[in-house]
């Protein structure tokens, strides 16, 4: 493992806690509905994706608000992959993606980590999300390890 001296930075919110702080009123809107999650649309924004790449990876449709099934415990299921939510207008169903990800990613809900050689961090990618931010990378070097964990695939069916 090798971290930058200056920089790169991993910054974490949790969609548990953020779900947690909304109005009752508010839950109760999102708590039925469906958003679509399109890694092209995510990834185009910042750089071209390979159209044969793109083509593998279709929109998957998932629950917008999950129930962990150990614990009760609800979040929402947003970020930069979400695209739209299922039967409403694309500007009504950007809007409530982009409040609900401004409302999880408010500066005090933010955990940052500086990594250190020897660090080791868990999260659950279902309930937080997470970005690594930017370095000098012609002057340090970055290279970390990870593991993931497959799940049961498309929320559809919680």
């Amino acid at each position: 493992m090798s971290v930058p001296g200056e920089g790169g930075v991993t910054e974490y919110v949790s969609q548990r806690a953020a779900y947690a702080a909304l109005p009752e009123s508010m839950q109760a809107t999102i708590d039925p509905l469906r958003v679509l999650h399109d890694y092209v649309f995510s990834r185009s924004q910042v750089a071209p994706v390979d159209p044969n790449h793109a083509a593998s990876l279709p929109p998957i449709e998932h629950r917008l608000v999950r129930t962990n099934p150990k614990n009760g415990s609800k979040n929402y299921y947003v970020g930069s992959h979400a695209r739209s939510i299922v039967d409403f207008s694309g500007i009504d169903g950007r809007k409530l993606i982009d409040e609900l990800v401004e409302r999880a990613t408010a500066p005090e809900q933010i955990y940052a980590h500086q990594w250190q050689v020897g660090d080791t961090v868990i999260w659950d990618n279902r309930c937080v999300l997470h970005r690594g931010l930017g370095y000098d990378a012609d002057r340090w070097r970055r290279l970390m390890r990870q593991t993931r964990v497959s799940g049961g695939g498309p929320t559809l069916t919680e």
